[in-house]
Formats: C-alpha cells, structure tokens, sequence
C-alpha cells in the first residue's frame, strides 16, 4: 500500500531530489509504493524513463502529444545539468469537480520530462496558477524521508526498494485543498499502476 504525507513549505526551488527546500505557497506531497522482491528495480526504472508509462496511468487522462520545448523550459534550474533526454508533452486531463452528478473540467497540461540517475523529473503547469515539480525515484526503502516514515513497514513479498515520488506544488491558497487531494489521489494511483504493470511484464 503507497503512503502519502503532505507538508506546507516555505520555498519553491529545489535544492535537492530527495530533500526539497521550503518556500512560500509550496506544500510538498511525498508518495511511497513498494517494489515486490519479484520485481527488478532496473525495470521499475526503464518504465519510468519511458516518459509514456508515468503519463497513461494518469486516472484523469484524456489524451496527450509531444511538442516542442522552449528555450526557457530547457533552462529551467529544475532540471539536473548531468540529465538526459529532456521531452515536452501536452498531457489534456478531464478532472471530476462535483463526484457523482458528472461534473467535469479539462485542463491541458504543457510537461516537461527528464531523465536521471536515480529516476525521472517532471515539471507541469496546470490552469489557474498550479505548477508541479515531481522526482520520481527508485530508491532503497527508508532513503526518502517522509511519506510514511524513515523505513515503512514491509508487507509480504515487499522487497528493498520502493518508488518514491516527491512533488513540489506551487498554488493559490483558495484551490490548495481541492489540489492537494487530486495529486495526491492521483499520483498514489500512478505509482501503483506503474508498479503492477512492470510486475505484470516481469511474470509474463
């Protein structure tokens, strides 16, 4: 089962992928899902490094297309110097705003990914003033601090590693509630998703 831990920041540059700094009108939302023994963690990083495979188990997804960067997206301190394969996409997502009476919202999404050592980096800027910056990580279980503690408890068949994801959200206080729970929702499910699909490969 992935944890979720969310916490209120007071910086909007990170420092670090597995330590973010704190700035204001930043809360950093940390999701954790463990890798099963039976799962290698090369492939749970060949999955993420992708690119598709973190954008199709998006539950929101509608559709999504490649595009070209911006000089300034492939500036963007973000991004690590020593990182490769940096991608645009448009990811378009249909988000419920009233469950249960079919209530709607599309958002179109300029992303841009890179990939590293350790996993994938993503920043995202959704409509009204929301920007994502997510590290997704395959990391040895209790190396990432936060999302359910230093060293998690193992559940049957968990093996040493896990896959951390590590988001950084810049909003407005009026729509942090509502943001907090759909990226949290949304990401728990990803990660999952991305973690069973490799599992399912490795048993084939």
């Amino acid at each position: 089962m992935a944890a979720t831990t969310t916490t209120a920041t007071t910086t909007t540059a990170m420092t670090s992928p597995t330590k973010p700094a704190s700035d204001a009108g930043t809360m950093t939302i940390i999701t954790r899902v463990p890798i099963p023994s039976s799962v290698p963690p090369a492939s749970v990083l060949a999955s993420l490094q992708t690119y598709e495979d973190l954008i199709t188990p998006n539950p929101y997804l509608d559709r999504f297309e490649p595009r070209t960067l911006s000089d300034a997206e492939a500036a963007d301190p973000f991004f690590f110097p020593e990182g490769w394969n940096m991608k645009g996409y448009t990811v378009y997502d249909c988000v419920p705003i009233l469950p249960g009476l079919g209530w709607t919202k599309s958002f179109a999404m300029p992303c841009v990914f890179q990939s590293f050592a350790r996993g994938v980096k993503c920043c995202a800027h959704a409509q009204v003033g929301v920007t994502v910056r997510s590290s997704y990580e395959v990391r040895r279980r209790g190396e990432v601090e936060g999302g359910g503690g230093d060293a998690p408890d193992r559940g049957p068949g968990d093996g040493d590693y896990e896959l951390v994801d590590i988001s950084q959200v810049t909003c407005s206080v009026f729509v942090r509630p509502f943001v907090r729970a759909k990226l949290a929702a949304a990401h728990h499910a990803l990660l999952e998703k991305l973690v069973s699909k490799v599992g399912a490969g490795a048993a084939a």
